[in-house]
């Protein structure tokens, strides 16, 4: 995991389901106590939210999963300015 600024972080995960060699993506609070994870599941990916809310969901494809993504990040990030970010390739 490195520590990169919370923009860099947003925009990698919003453009993670359109990157085809990407297995998962994990982004954690500087604490830690708050993550998201992006996986591939065969054809589609699941978001998986461990902070504030706990839940594992699939993500639709298009806009829906642009909005549930774009929610989740306000929601488990609101005031970060660095994120741990990892990659599975």
């Amino acid at each position: 995991m490195k520590l990169v600024p919370v923009k860099q972080a947003q925009a990698k995960f919003f453009n993670a389901p359109a990157d085809k060699g990407l297995k998962s993506l994990t982004l954690a609070t500087f604490k830690k106590d708050r993550s998201l994870i992006l996986e591939r599941d065969g054809e589609g990916w699941f978001l998986v939210e461990d902070g504030f809310e706990k839940s594992r969901s699939p993500l639709p494809p298009g806009a829906a999963g642009k909005r549930l993504l774009r929610e989740a990040f306000k929601r488990e990030f609101p005031r970060s300015a660095n994120a741990y970010l990892a990659e599975v390739r």
